[in-house]
């Protein structure tokens, strides 16, 4: 059975269209608003992102975390994702644990480096250190999860002398954690830490999605891990009654939108960005959006699923300053028509 998953990045830009922008009050409020209708319409799984320093306005994902554990009874509690080079894994130990224990164990931290450059520059940290950074952050994170009066030694910060972190998470052996990837060679290292993955054909095209999650698969055999893994796919979505009324809503919002993205990704000019065709080629086979009537949707949603072989699908539907009418009308008719038929994807 999939699982399913409700993600918001707190992206807080203008309607292209009318270019009027809400207040951050009002955008946070319509998040919770979004996040609210997850457990009610059957979502398993809620998922929050963290930013700094621009229109994306969410930059501790553990505070919305903390206000939904104490307001639902079943959903997953995830971040997509915490930037885990910027932090100190000791606190980020310590967050995650203090989660995992007053939601009962329904914690889960996904792991990126993020896609912002310039940030690392306002941490005072070298954006080439990224990967190492998370690497050891990721190894001191499950150490301090599942050892005590741990010594520890490593490059980005001081040294620990026979700390027991505490409070101790419920999970067991630790919360479930995600590596964000986007190409082959990234899956190494989660694979060989025995960690889960989570997937995005935004950040690349989807021929490149099964080499990923083969070359996860390869190392995972080859460390011999005892448990399994798992994948969780996130895709932008809009649904509405036709494919028309979808795809034209969508076109004048989605492209702007991921203008905006690949500027700051590569560091450029909104108006010299070139999209590429799994975003511009709206429900075409290689598009990696799920637009279009509530069948297109679930036909796109299988593809995806079918490619990655993932367990967990997660819908990202309120981003680019559309309506927010819009964007809680194609959330319902996902929960109505979509969820229940993906849910039976093998």
């Amino acid at each position: 059975m999939m699982q399913q998953g409700l993600c918001t990045l707190g992206d807080h830009v203008a309607d292209p269209l009318t270019g009027q922008r809400t207040s951050q009050e009002e955008r946070h409020s319509n998040i919770f608003e979004y996040l609210s209708r997850a457990e009610p319409l059957g979502f398993d799984t809620i998922v929050v992102g963290e930013h700094h320093f621009s229109d994306f306005i969410m930059s501790v994902p553990q505070l919305f975390l903390a206000w939904f554990a104490a307001k639902t009874e079943k959903v997953r509690l995830a971040t997509g994702v915490t930037l885990l080079p910027h932090h100190d894994p000791v606190r980020l130990a310590e967050d995650f644990a203090t989660l995992d224990v007053i939601s009962d164990g329904r914690a889960e931290m996904w792991v990126g480096k993020g896609v912002e450059p310039k940030v690392y520059q306002h941490f005072g940290q070298n954006a080439a250190d990224a990967a190492t950074r998370q690497q050891e952050g990721l190894e001191l994170l499950l150490r301090l999860w599942t050892e005590r009066d741990l010594h520890w030694h490593g490059q980005f910060r001081a040294p620990l002398a026979g700390i027991t972190l505490q409070p101790r998470p419920v999970q067991q052996p630790h919360p479930p954690v995600y590596v964000s990837c986007s190409n082959p060679e990234a899956t190494i290292v989660p694979a060989k830490l025995g960690l889960n993955l989570v997937l995005t054909g935004l950040a690349f095209d989807l021929e490149q999605l099964k080499p990923m999650v083969s070359r996860y698969h390869q190392e995972w055999e080859k460390c011999g891990h005892s448990h399994q893994p798992k994948i969780t796919l996130l895709a932008h979505c809009h649904i509405a009654e036709s494919s028309q009324a979808a795809r034209k809503h969508l076109a004048q919002y989605q492209f702007n939108f991921q203008r905006w993205v690949f500027s700051k990704r590569f560091d450029m000019a909104e108006k010299d960005v070139e999209l590429p065709p799994r975003i511009t080629n709206l429900g075409a086979q290689e598009c990696v959006i799920a637009v279009g009537s509530p069948q297109q949707v679930l036909d796109k949603i299988a593809q995806l699923c079918e490619m990655s072989g993932c367990d967990r699908f997660i819908y990202q539907g309120d981003y680019g300053g559309q309506p927010w009418p819009r964007v809680m009308q194609s959330l319902e008719l996902y929960g109505q028509h979509v969820l229940p038929e993906v849910r039976k994807l093998a």
